[in-house]
């Protein structure tokens, strides 16, 4: 170009200099961001299967993009501690809420939640999606659900089970169960998953519902007996173990896993975490790793997962109504 620059028309040269300048513009990201550290925070406690995943994410988007990604674990009334801080944080993409169905079903099981899942929220995308899973101690006399129905028919009340507290989606399920089958049993809410699964580990309840994120590892390991899923069909991964469908038609109950901003935050920031989060879920590295722990990885747009949250509202309101599911 210096050497033939004297011999172009101005106009010319003028317009390769704006080609140029346009080429190098298409080439930058779609927004500036980020351009400082990212708060991820977890509305439930470390160990938990919300906790394992966004760890999980958070970590590749450190190793894979370079972004400064701090956890903040803000657990408490089945999430509603950690949802209402980011309700109310500035709408910039740089504070993130990580959840997962309690966002939803807290509106129909708590009189306040402080926050309203349908308008202080922008989706940015599903992580993933898992079953729960029915456990019980290896040494129980409880081989699967038949043996707990005839078990709690002969002592109404007296059987107990364990979850990761009122409202929950382990709860929900059991719940689910315990209508389906007609029998009387006693939920017990514990404040973390891990101090549930733990004591049906230790054999001081009898019985638990657990996300199966959180007990993959310990059920493969023989240290709980898993009694079923309540996926639709059997789960990949752990394909011996019954689904509760299979023995009561409807016992189907899918927790999710995801990520979401406030809402006013721009849609080029929205955009762009949707495709970096998005991208890091697609890598076969990631999808094993998630397949690991119990849980199938999902992705797609921000408007994908808009859509399952207002389906999931809808439903978690039905649920709740139809099986009597309150905070205890």
């Amino acid at each position: 170009m210096k050497q033939f620059a004297g011999k172009l028309p101005a106009a010319l040269i003028a317009t390769c200099v704006l080609a140029g300048a346009s080429n190098q513009a298409l080439a930058q990201p779609a927004v500036d961001y980020p351009i400082k550290p990212i708060r991820m925070v977890i509305n439930s406690p470390a160990g938990g299967g919300v906790d394992v995943v966004g760890r999980l994410v958070a970590d590749r988007l450190m190793r894979n993009q370079g972004w400064l990604m701090i956890i903040d674990n803000r657990a408490g009334a089945n999430g509603n501690i950690g949802s209402e801080l980011v309700a109310k944080s500035n709408a910039d993409g740089y504070t993130l809420l990580l959840t997962a169905n309690g966002y939803n079903t807290n509106s129909f099981i708590y009189k306040n939640p402080g926050y309203d899942p349908r308008k202080d929220f922008a989706a940015i995308v599903q992580l993933t999606e898992a079953p729960s899973v029915f456990i019980a101690h290896p040494q129980s006399p409880y081989r699967s659900l038949k043996d707990v129905v005839n078990a709690a028919r002969s002592q109404p009340g007296k059987l107990v089970y364990g979850t990761s507290g009122s409202g929950s989606p382990t709860h929900a399920a059991g719940e689910m169960f315990r209508k389906a089958a007609n029998i009387d049993l006693t939920h017990v809410p514990y404040k973390s998953p891990a101090q549930a699964n733990q004591d049906v580990m230790a054999g001081q309840i009898p019985l638990g519902v657990a996300a199966l994120p959180a007990v993959m590892g310990t059920i493969k390991a023989g240290k709980l007996r898993a009694l079923a899923m309540t996926s639709e069909k059997r789960w990949p991964g752990l394909p011996d173990i019954p689904t509760a469908v299979e023995s009561h038609p409807g016992v189907v109950h899918m927790t999710w896993i995801g990520a979401l901003a406030p809402r006013g935050t721009p849609a080029p920031v929205i955009a762009q975490l949707n495709k970096e989060i998005s991208a890091v879920l697609a890598t076969p590295e990631m999808r094993e790793r998630i397949a690991a722990i119990g849980a199938q990885a999902v992705g797609k747009s921000a408007a994908d997962f808009e859509a399952m949250l207002k389906a999931d509202y809808e439903a978690s309101g039905k649920l709740a109504a139809e099986i009597g599911l309150k905070v205890q």
